[in-house]
Order: C-alpha cells, then structure tokens, then sequence
C-alpha cells in the first residue's frame, strides 16, 4: 500500500544558513548518538580533562558546554566542536556546568575563559 503522504525522514544534524551552524537532532537515535560522539571528541581534545577546573574527567560524568548557549530555545545553539580550525564548545564537569550557568566562556589560545561583559 502506497501512504497518501510522504513525511521526508528528519536527519540526525540540522544544518542552518547562513553561517552553517549545526544542531544535533535529539528526537532522533542517531542525532544523540552523534551528539555524544562529539562530547567524547571534546574529551579527547582536552586530555580527559575538564576546560575550566582541569580535573580528570570520564566520560558518564561529562557535560556538553555550548560557548553560544542553548538559551532563547536553542535560537544560537551549535552543536560544532570545531570553526575553521578553531575550537568551539567545551567538555565540562558537573560541577562547573552548573556553576558556569549560561556565563557565556570561548577558548582562547587552548583556554577556556570567559567572555567579558561589555
């Protein structure tokens, strides 16, 4: 039987113009599947460390930083580790997640520091 409509299958990253931006499709098996391989690319990246207390890290334990935030409903969500061969995002402990907040932090020369208030 052919279906009356046919509903395209949503894909597992979404990829927005113009700056290309992406965001890992969360509803979707294959879209948290990507989004925690990108956590443990950031792991990797940092030497199984956290980016703002360097204490070790394992991989349960670990949070997904957004430099840009998931406020305003993921209006400026990236899900990108990386930007033209610079890093974005970090992996984060816990406890620094919670207390970094929606603080907005950006690397800088392998530092993950905060944005200063303008």
């Amino acid at each position: 039987m052919i279906p009356k409509y046919f509903v395209a299958p949503k894909p597992a990253v979404f990829t927005y113009p113009p700056d290309f931006r992406e965001v890992c499709n969360m509803q979707k098996k294959a879209g948290r599947q990507e989004y925690y391989s990108r956590t443990l690319q950031m792991l990797n990246r940092q030497d199984g460390r956290c980016a703002i207390c360097h204490n070790p890290l394992f991989f349960l334990c670990v949070k997904y930083d957004h430099e840009a935030g998931r406020g305003a409903n993921g209006a400026h969500r990236d899900d990108r580790i990386e930007v033209d061969g610079h890093w974005q995002n970090a992996a984060l402990c816990r406890t620094c997640n919670s207390e970094k907040g929606s603080k907005r932090y950006h690397w800088v020369d392998g530092v993950y520091v905060p944005v200063p208030k303008q």
